[in-house]
């Protein structure tokens, strides 16, 4: 029955940070301990008495701390009186000393728990996951939090069995640490846990949720955000991206959650080794063996992250040749900004790709589901045009037919390609929970987003860098020419499209306000010469012009950014664009 699991705790007794007096939170309260004995009853039976008496192996060890008794006095009156041990007026205030420092102690240890909790109760999930600061806001005790939560959400669901989970984390400082406590409350709840031993991109977790017929999985990841940062990706027993409604669920039990017993039975942790398997299910996906009989020079850029000798594993045994850089494990990234596939922390891959006379430069994010393509002159491929190219090549040279889905920030280059090929476009919210529901829901060829996150129906309703960069190297192939030849062809068929994106500083206090004024404001009548012709307010303010331009206006879903998105078939309207819908938002 739903609702029928265990009360959720943290574990009894797992707290190993001891004071110098060790003093910390063991069982049902706070124990002060002295030369490894257990002497709370005896601290009180003695001063009950005065001086201190009594002889039970307890008071033994108090004694050894307060010093040798002085003598003896008679205790009580009548039949029940006897002898007991007396301790100096010295001794006596060490005692007090004692019983202060164990209530200050105790005071420590409820202040930690009260903070933990406000910071349990301040967890708020984004666009994909919950992401907070190492050792502020992203702690292990948070973690396990979030663990709980999950945990009690399942129980929930009235499944016939034990819940089954599967639990990855990528390449971060402590992802390895955050992944051990959410395995151990987990399974403290009485959940399975099939636990990846090694750091693995996400979409492998979605590979082995599906494989395992599990109830859902865990990513320890902070995907691309900077080095200090961290956090949780939670997945569906489809391998998907969690619906907004799970994650609101999971706020409200975490922001509740109170400690508790722990399941009357341990769920398993088993041990996963899934890479072979999934990068088999690539190869049956798309044609790696013919792309290796390519003759390809392939530069790969895992950006230090979970992709790291995975492409060259994939492609190297023949003619073709993959070569990485930026692998090594370094959780501070050097030289780049984040692990994020964007044009600024490329410059290394442009240039290897040129020294290297390449045929292509791939570079994937931290968890290795988005991609960053650099093409045979060493040039930037904007993530709309990725997206546009592989729907492309699932349209033309694989021939599916279907609905694809796109984010409201989504170039209108799908849109073209939809009209010619005949399919329909789907619009969203940004963020791949959306994408996913609407992929699954309309049984899509595609879905992607604005960051470079595809997702292809022939494996996944999940983003998958390495499967991405697989399919354009085999359309390559297939065309029989250079990235940027295939580009003009696209271009012959969508148009020429101009895109850049401006992010801007969003204090969180400001938040509501500046979303509260887009969902309600008056839109602009002009922008830039251009009349503006229809708004949507799906996902912040979307601004359609008169000649197929567009501008959007949305807080972002995972950093503290007000972005501002334009596209236009003009390039120099581009900055004209942003700088206008700049100066109507500080109006």
């Amino acid at each position: 029955m739903a609702g029928s699991g265990p009360r959720f705790g943290p574990r009894q007794g797992s707290a190993t940070t001891q004071s110098p007096l060790g003093c910390g939170p063991r069982g049902s309260g706070h124990r002060l301990r002295v030369r490894g004995r257990s002497i709370r009853k005896a601290w009180i039976k003695s001063i009950s008495s005065g001086a201190g008496c009594g002889s039970t192996p307890g008071t033994r060890a108090l004694s050894s701390y307060l010093g040798s008794p002085i003598g003896w006095r008679w205790c009580g009156s009548g039949g029940r009186s006897r002898r007991r041990r007396c301790w100096p007026a010295s001794s006596t205030r060490k005692t007090h000393r004692l019983i202060e420092r164990g209530q200050a102690c105790r005071s420590f240890w409820e202040g930690t728990r009260l903070l933990v909790s406000d910071r349990c109760a301040g967890i708020r999930f984004g666009t994909d996951g919950w992401r907070g600061i190492i050792a502020d806001d992203c702690t292990v005790e948070t973690i396990r939090c979030v663990g709980r939560a999950y945990a009690e959400f399942l129980y929930e669901q009235g499944l016939d069995r034990r819940p089954r989970v599967v639990l990855g984390f990528d390449r971060r400082f402590a992802s390895d640490l955050f992944a051990e406590a959410l395995a151990d409350e987990l399974s403290l709840a009485g959940v399975d846990v099939l636990m990846c031993r090694q750091p693995v991109p996400t979409p492998v977790v979605s590979f082995v949720i599906t494989q395992f017929g599990a109830d859902g999985g865990l990513v320890v990841t902070a995907s691309h955000n900077p080095a200090h940062y961290n956090g949780v990706k939670i997945k569906t027993a489809a391998g998907a991206s969690a619906p907004p409604e799970l994650c609101r669920a999971l706020e409200e039990r975490i922001a509740r959650s109170q400690p508790g017993p722990k399941a009357p039975a341990r769920g398993n942790i088993t041990d996963v080794r899934p890479l072979d398997a999934y990068l088999e299910r690539l190869e049956r996906v798309a044609p790696v063996a013919a792309i290796r009989a390519a003759g390809f020079t392939v530069i790969a850029d895992p950006l230090y992250g979970t992709t790291a000798g995975l492409l060259p594993q994939l492609l190297n045994g023949d003619l073709t040749k993959c070569v990485e850089i930026n692998a090594v494990h370094n959780p501070l990234f050097p030289g780049i900004s984040g692990p994020e596939p964007v044009e600024q922390n490329l410059g290394k891959l442009q240039r290897a790709v040129v020294d290297g006379r390449a045929t292509l430069g791939l570079a994937f994010d931290g968890d290795g589901d988005r991609l960053g393509v650099i093409d045979e002159r060493g040039a930037y491929v904007s993530a709309q045009h990725v997206f546009a190219l592989v729907a492309f090549y699932l349209l033309d040279l694989r021939g599916l037919r279907g609905p694809m889905v796109r984010s409201v920030n989504g170039s209108a280059m799908l849109d073209r390609l939809a009209q010619r090929y005949g399919v329909s476009v789907i619009e969203t919210p940004n963020g791949f929970p959306y994408l996913a529901r609407a992929m699954q829901e309309h049984r899509a060829v595609i879905a992607g987003e604005e960051s470079g996150g595809i997702a292809v129906a022939l494996h996944l309703p999940e983003r998958d860098g390495l499967l991405c960069g697989l399919l354009l190297l085999d359309l390559l192939r297939q065309r029989r020419g250079p990235l940027s030849q295939v580009l003009d062809e696209l271009e012959e068929i969508v148009g020429t499209w101009a895109y850049r994106r401006l992010d801007l500083p969003l204090p969180p206090a400001r938040r509501d306000a500046v979303r509260s004024r887009l969902q309600s404001a008056a839109k602009p009548a002009r922008l830039a010469g251009l009349a503006v012709v229809d708004e949507s307010r799906l996902d912040g303010l979307k601004l359609y012009l008169e000649n197929g331009a567009w501008v959007l206006i949305r807080p972002s879903g995972t950093e503290p950014l007000l972005r501002v998105y334009v596209e236009a078939p003009e390039p120099e309207r581009v900055d004209q664009l942003l700088a206008e819908a700049r100066q109507w938002l500080e109006q």
